[in-house]
């Protein structure tokens, strides 16, 4: 009776803090950020870091100019550098334009703001002039009638950043309270760096933070990566919830990093299990 009444004050702190999490700020891009590969297509890739997603397009098809077959182009900023963004040969499926294009989510479909961001170009937009285009999303509707635009017109390596500062170049003051972001430039590009706001969500079960629960979390409690070393209870949770995943969450045979608010978690659960133990 005891230890099911620490397991439920446990989960009650767990779920406790999950609220008070609201407005948590993920700050990309570190050596810390693991990138998981979620799905890929003829023109485009999806990675899954710290909750969220970042969709962006490559340029597969590109030849080069030396036979038929595609050789693709050169990655210039890899994970954890940034996220590139590569114009391409053929648009992806839904798009009809060929331009660099990077989606960002969040793993569980929930809003989140864009709060700052730096670009960086990958080819010179001096001469012709040109904007970086946001245009936020909101259950698959355009947030505005037009996208928002930010100043990128410069040379190749030139870097732009923003935030919600007001600036007549652009301002990300707007970039609040949606479930995507789609960025777009008529040339390759890089973010560098990016701040994103928005909620904390638990799962239960998901003991590494990654959306789902699978058999990477039965690792992670099998390591014993909790104090107190692997619980029964826990073990418990996990097998109940197996097969949960947040909605956007896809197929993925990497194991990315536990995430530190899982670990608290399963800290206060090991903790209200050890003292009534000892009680009981």
């Amino acid at each position: 009776m005891k230890r099911s009444k620490a397991l439920a004050t446990a989960m009650l702190l767990c779920w406790l803090y999950s609220r008070a999490a609201q407005g948590a700020t993920v700050v990309f891009f570190d050596d810390a950020q693991i990138a998981t590969p979620v799905a890929s297509g003829v023109t485009w890739d999806t990675i899954s870091s710290n909750g969220y997603l970042f969709t962006y397009t490559r340029d597969k098809l590109f030849t080069g100019g030396i036979g038929p077959d595609p050789i693709g182009r050169t990655v210039r900023v890899p994970w954890p550098e940034g996220v590139e963004a590569q114009a391409v040969t053929t648009p992806p499926p839904g798009v009809t334009d060929y331009k660099a294009r990077l989606t960002l989510q969040r793993v569980d479909g929930d809003v989140f703001d864009l709060t700052a961001f730096t670009a960086k170009l990958l080819a010179n937009t001096a001469g012709a002039g040109a904007n970086i285009e946001i245009m936020p999303k909101l259950q698959g509707e355009d947030g505005f009638n037009d996208p928002l635009y930010f100043n990128a017109s410069g040379y190749y390596g030139s870097s732009f950043s923003y935030d919600t500062t007001p600036n007549y170049l652009g301002s990300t003051a707007l970039l609040k309270g949606f479930d995507e972001y789609v960025i777009t430039l008529y040339v390759d590009y890089a973010l560098t760096a990016l701040t994103l706001e928005g909620a904390i969500v638990l799962l239960s079960g998901d003991f590494d933070g990654n959306g789902r629960v699978d058999g990477a979390d039965f690792l992670v409690w099998q390591r014993g990566e909790s104090p107190g070393g692997p619980v029964a209870s826990d073990l418990a949770i996990w097998q109940a919830n197996f097969g949960a995943a947040t909605p956007l969450v896809a197929v993925s045979a990497a194991v990315p990093e536990p995430s530190a608010l899982l670990l608290l978690a399963l800290a206060w659960i090991t903790l209200g299990l050890t003292k009534a133990k000892r009680l009981a």
